[in-house]
């Protein structure tokens, strides 16, 4: 009966170790789709990782982390369900009128690295930095512009200056567009 145990312990070390094999060899492969790019994490040092496909990683050494590289977008001035956000739309134009103006940005991530390093929170950095950029320029414009003939000026302006402090900032995050979505004069309560 001796025997018999041997052989039942040695069998049992032979399934533990084809699980741990099986394991290794599952946690050693990821892949990275068209729409994505990845950071790969070596004992602290990051690499990006761009061409799609099925890569290799050691596991426990190497961890993988993936960013959606695809065209993504947030609005400026109104919520997902069409309802305005006179907190962010309404602002004050050089004449000292009021206005309400709403935007939609759409962005991607252009390095991964940095997305993932750069900042922890890449996304509200630039929706912060936009805002700022937006009330900046709709500050410098007089109320008509704003509502009527000079909204692809402001829109152009706006985007530079955004494109600028992105720069600056280097998060990792690429402007793609801004829009001026709608503008008119603020509600019967405000005026």
């Amino acid at each position: 009966s001796g025997n018999f145990f041997k052989k039942l312990g040695g069998f049992g070390l032979g399934i533990v170790a084809l699980i741990f094999a099986a394991f290794l060899g599952l946690n050693s492969f990821y892949t990275i789709n068209e729409q994505e790019q990845a950071v790969l994490v070596t004992l602290g040092q990051a690499t990006s990782v761009t061409t799609p496909g099925l890569h290799f990683k050691i596991p426990f050494l190497q961890k993988v982390i993936k960013v959606d590289t695809t065209i993504q977008g947030f609005a400026i001035g109104y919520y997902d369900n069409g309802y305005s956000n006179e907190n962010e739309s309404m602002m004050i134009t050089s004449d000292y009128n009021f206005v309400n103006v709403d935007f939609f940005v759409e962005y991607r991530f252009s390095d991964p690295v940095k997305a993932v390093y750069a900042s922890k929170e890449p996304v509200a950095i630039l929706k912060s930095i936009c805002q700022s950029s937006i009330r900046t320029v709709i500050g410098s414009y007089p109320v008509d512009d704003v509502l009527t003939t000079g909204k692809n000026e402001i829109q152009s302006a706006i985007k530079e200056m955004i494109l600028t402090k992105l720069e600056e900032h280097n998060l990792g995050v690429q402007l793609v567009n801004i829009t001026i979505q709608d503008s008119e004069p603020p509600t019967v309560e405000v005026m």
